[in-house]
This record gives structure tokens, sequence and C-alpha cells, in this order.
């Protein structure tokens, strides 16, 4: 059983006290850790797209409303280099958000972030609009209830090797995942979905976190208390998500 209060997660330069870190998913062999002001992430040069990308979604930040400017921009945390606005153009995808701006809107100064090109994967344009977006809607609603939310999100760089394009040779990855943890509420959810699919509701691409762990090789929610941790993710009760607080 993991002390939580005494133990902190330490990569390449990176330190996170545990308790303020539950969202942080395992450290990838040969990917770069960056660390944002309210998100975390891990860089997979290889397929130049990040593996996870991962943070806590307090109800305060999903009530949270405001403007920022659609700033694209290379990561220059990532001292490898990120993929870039160039490599996108006409390639066929739209620039999709791991971690969406709309949750970052409780601090204006750092919710640009969510713009650098290491938070970007390539999404279809239905995907992206339909279920990817619808999904992020939803996780809102859910933090709206009152309990915070540890989510990671990232493609299923497993299934590669893939295609590529742009200069930088951005990989075009078949699938995408979510997880999400709700501590308090003692629940947690994770999702699949084909990124050629845009129908479909929100509850058929939904599966434990312990499949989505097994389809991508990531441990989620490393931070957690094992006993707990084992207990959520290899459970699924769709009755406790709410899946029409969008229709509220």
């Amino acid at each position: 059983m993991k002390t939580l209060l005494l133990i902190s997660l330490s990569f390449v330069g990176i330190s996170l006290q545990a308790q303020e870190a539950y969202e942080i998913a395992s450290a990838m062999p040969r990917e770069l850790p960056v660390k944002h002001t309210h998100f975390t992430l891990s860089y997979n040069e290889g397929n130049e797209l990040p593996s996870w990308a991962a943070y806590a979604l307090t109800p305060e930040m999903a009530r949270a409303s405001g403007t920022i400017k659609e700033k694209y921009a290379e990561d220059p945390l990532v001292s490898t280099g990120s993929s870039s606005v160039k490599d996108y153009r006409d390639a066929g995808f739209v620039m999709g958000q791991l971690v969406p701006t709309e949750d970052m809107l409780l601090d204006l100064k750092t919710a640009p972030e969510t713009y650098l090109m290491s938070n970007i994967v390539p999404h279809k344009v239905g995907f992206n609009k339909y279920l990817w977006t619808g999904l992020a809607n939803l996780a809102r609603e859910w933090a709206k209830e009152g309990n915070t939310l540890y989510i990671a999100a990232g493609p299923v760089l497993a299934d590669g090797p893939f295609g590529s394009f742009g200069e930088n040779k951005v990989a075009i990855p078949l699938r995408y995942y979510k997880v999400i943890m709700d501590l308090n509420g003692e629940r947690a959810i994770g999702f699949i979905f084909r990124v050629n699919t845009s129908s479909g509701t929100l509850t058929s691409y939904a599966v434990p976190v312990d499949e989505v762990e097994k389809a991508t090789g990531i441990d989620f929610f490393i931070n957690v208390q094992d006993d707990m941790e084992q207990r959520l993710e290899s459970t699924l009760d769709l009755k406790q998500w709410n899946f029409e607080a969008l229709k509220q």
C-alpha cells in the first residue's frame, strides 16, 4: 500500500507531490515527460505525439468560462522538438486537443498552453466534432456535479507502426482513449474510440480502465492507493455516470 503523503513522482527533473497528482500515468520508455501549469504529458518523439496527457478537473475549473485567442505553437519544453502547425496543413486532419482549452479557462494566463503542439493529435473531423468533443463536454458536466475528476487521454500508440504526415512525420493513430477517475465518488470509467468513427452513443465506447491499460500498455493513476486503484479500474458501472447530463 502506498503512503500518499510521502511519495513523490520524480522523472527527468519533474517532481510532483503524489497527493496532488492522482491523474499521473506511468513514465513510458524513451519518452519525455513535460509538465505544464495545469497538465502533464508524456511525449513520444518517434511518433511526434504524446502517449498521454493528464490533469485534474475540479468543479471550479469545469464551471469557468472565458475567451482566449486560438494560437497553436510548438512546445518549447519538448527538447527534441514537437510537431508543428505546418505539419497539419493539407494533411486531411484537424488538430485535436487531449486537454481541452475549455477545461483550463479558470486560469486564462495558462490556458493557452492547451494550444501547444505537444497537446495536439490528428483527428478526423467527424470523430473530433461528435465523439471526442462530446465526451469532453460530458466530463465537464460530471465535474460540475461536485467531485474532482482525474483524467488522462491519448492515442493508442501500441497499435503502431503507423502511417505519417508532415515534415516531422506525425503518426496517424487508429484509436484514441480517455480514462476518468473520481476518487470521492469511488468510480472510474474508460473509453476507446476508433478515429474513423463519428456516430454511436458514448456508452457504447465505455470500458473498464483496465481494458484501456491492456490496449495501451500504460498504467494509469499510479499515485492512487493500490487497493482502490485495482478495485476502481477493474469494474465499470455505467449507472454511476450521468450520461444524460448534457440533455438536462
